[in-house]
């Protein structure tokens, strides 16, 4: 029975630190994706009228 409250212990602490860590990664990957997200937005609509440009309609 000892036996398996430390490994319950064991991963309940492992849980308490992993838990967070994998947060601030999800959180950084869609934040991330996000920017390159805009960023190919922006890219689409600038090549869209980069052609307008010229003859001053932008």
């Amino acid at each position: 029975m000892n036996e398996q409250n430390d490994s319950r212990n064991e991963t309940i602490n492992y849980l308490r630190a992993s838990i967070p860590i994998a947060a601030a990664m999800v959180i950084f990957l869609l934040s991330a994706g996000f920017i390159v997200y805009k960023f190919i937005l922006a890219y689409r609509h600038n090549e869209r009228w980069k052609d307008y440009d010229e003859c001053g309609l932008s």
